[in-house]
């Protein structure tokens, strides 16, 4: 008996050995269909953060938060503040933590996240005894001044000014203390924790007031995540208007 007579004579009985046929081959297109029809979980952004900065590891710590709550993958990168700025405006890495103001306008391949992630602040710091008063940008045309290597805030506000650069707030203060300089300028978020810190070694100094300089800092990423930036954005400002960090007002 040919086939065709033998499916003629018994068709259910083959309907039913190609049953399972049937079913495997419909499973299978409806699991092509939605493998197709989402996207694969792509690699976290990978952003660059300098780990011996206190501001940097605040920024870091908040886009944490930032990137979780815009439901996007991150990992951050430990590396020198220049190298993770560079590899940045090269494309790659994904985006550094977080800098001043209009970076962007001097690397065109980098994009900011227009929402602050924080505000950054720079103070004076002398030797007691000495009456200067408050603190004012006079001050830096008559006092030799030292400053963190790779502070661009320092170098906004001298103007030009010379200035000492060591690598280190201990060789900063030590500076101080020993004379070489008679003004440090640095960010108070590490300074203060140090002087803190060390309250015998540091006590012969102190703080001016008003503060030196004070900018927001805002993320910037490399052009090729344009797609991201607003939900960075959106992310960003719903943790500001709900006051999530303690020094923003929202």
């Amino acid at each position: 008996m040919t086939d065709l007579a033998a499916i003629a004579a018994n068709p259910d009985g083959r309907m039913r050995r190609m049953g399972p046929m049937l079913l495997f081959a419909v499973l299978g297109l409806v699991l092509l269909f939605l493998l197709g029809s989402f996207p694969q979980a792509r690699a976290p952004y990978r952003i660059g953060y300098f780990s011996d900065s206190l501001i940097a590891v605040e920024a870091k710590k908040r886009l944490e938060v930032v990137y979780a709550r815009a439901g996007l993958p991150v990992e951050f990168v430990p590396m020198p503040p220049k190298r993770s700025l560079n590899l940045t405006v090269d494309g790659l890495l994904d985006g550094v933590t977080a800098r001043v103001p209009g970076l962007d306008q001097e690397y065109p391949s980098l994009l900011q996240v227009c929402v602050t992630i924080l505000d950054f602040e720079g103070a004076a710091y002398v030797i007691k005894g000495q009456n200067i008063g408050e603190y004012r940008e006079s001050l830096l045309d008559v006092m030799k001044v030292g400053a963190l290597s790779g502070g661009i805030w320092a170098r906004e506000i001298m103007h030009g000014r010379e200035m000492e650069l060591p690598k280190s707030y201990e060789s900063l203060f030590a500076m101080l203390q020993g004379g070489r300089i008679d003004i440090a300028l640095a960010n108070p978020l590490g300074a203060d924790a140090l002087l803190r810190n060390n309250p015998g070694q540091y006590a012969n100094i102190e703080r001016l007031d008003p503060l030196a300089f004070r900018a927001p800092f805002y993320h910037y990423l490399n052009e090729k995540n344009a797609d991201i930036v607003p939900l960075l954005e959106k992310a960003l400002q719903e943790l500001r208007d709900e006051g999530y960090w303690d020094d923003q007002e929202g």
